[in-house]
C-alpha cells in the first residue's frame, strides 16, 4: 500500500510549512491505503506560534538638542517585547515609545521578540537638523574659494526661505529652499562690495535669524 500527509500547510510531498499553515494548532494527518482497499489514519497536532511583525512607524525629523518620540505600530493579541539598538540618544531602549535625542543622523532598529522566542525587525531613521551656520563674509571673485555665500546645514531643512537686502532695504536675493546658494549677483551683475542683511527662515520648528554679510573681493 501507500501512504500521504495531508492538513494545512502541508505540501503534496509531505513537507509542513508553518508560513502557510498559519499560527494556531493545526492537525496534520497521515493516511495509510493498503492494496486491497483498506485505510487507515493517524493525527498529530502542530502548534504554530505567530511571529510578530514589525513595523518601526515613519521617520522622524527633530532639531538639534530637541526630542522625538518614536512611533512604532504596537503589537496586539500576543504578548511581546521591545528593543531598540543602538541605544544612542534613547531614554529606554526597552519600550516602544522610546524618546530620541540623537546628536547627529542615525537609524534605529526596532526587535520585536514574542513570548515564544519569534523576532522581527524594522528600521527607522531619524534626522536631525543642526542649527544653520551663517558666515558674515565671501568673496565671489571668482577663484573658487569662498565664491558662495555658503550656509552649513541649511539645505536639510525643506521649505526654509532666504532673503538678503541692500542697505536701501530693497530686496535682492530670494530663494526657497538653499540648494542652490547665493553667489553674490543680482540679475546675473555682481553686487557691489559691502555690507548686505539676510533674514534665514530655517522653519521646520526653529526661529528666524537675522544679521549681516559682508562681500568683499
Amino acid at each position: 500500500g501507500s501512504g500521504i500527509f495531508g492538513g494545512p500547510g502541508v505540501s503534496s510531498s509531505g513537507l509542513f510549512d508553518p508560513s502557510a499553515a498559519g499560527a494556531g494548532l493545526q492537525t496534520i494527518r497521515y493516511t495509510y491505503t493498503g492494496t486491497n482497499g483498506c485505510s487507515n489514519y493517524v493525527e498529530q497536532t502542530i502548534q504554530v506560534n505567530p511571529t510578530p511583525i514589525a513595523n518601526a512607524g515613519p521617520d522622524k525629523v527633530v532639531l538639534e538638542g530637541g526630542v522625538v518620540t518614536l512611533t512604532p505600530v504596537l503589537i496586539n493579541g500576543i504578548p511581546v517585547t521591545y528593543s531598540w539598538t543602538p541605544a544612542v540618544g534613547l531614554n529606554n531602549p526597552n519600550i516602544a515609545a522610546a524618546v530620541a535625542s540623537p546628536p547627529d543622523d542615525i537609524t534605529y532598529t526596532l526587535t520585536v521578540t514574542s513570548d515564544k522566542g519569534c523576532t522581527t525587525s524594522d528600521q527607522v531613521f531619524v534626522q536631525v537638523l543642526k542649527k544653520p551656520s551663517i558666515p558674515n563674509i565671501f568673496s565671489p571673485n571668482g577663484d573658487g574659494v569662498h565664491d558662495r555665500w555658503e550656509i552649513q546645514y541649511l539645505s536639510s531643512y525643506p521649505g526654509c526661505t532666504v532673503d538678503v537686502y541692500n542697505r536701501y532695504g530693497q530686496l535682492i536675493f530670494h530663494s526657497i529652499g538653499y540648494g542652490t546658494p547665493w553667489d553674490g549677483t543680482v540679475n546675473g551683475k555682481p553686487v557691489p562690495i559691502g555690507t548686505y542683511y539676510y533674514i534665514v527662515d530655517p522653519k521646520n520648528g526653529r526661529s528666524k535669524m537675522s544679521g549681516y554679510v559682508d562681500v568683499i573681493r
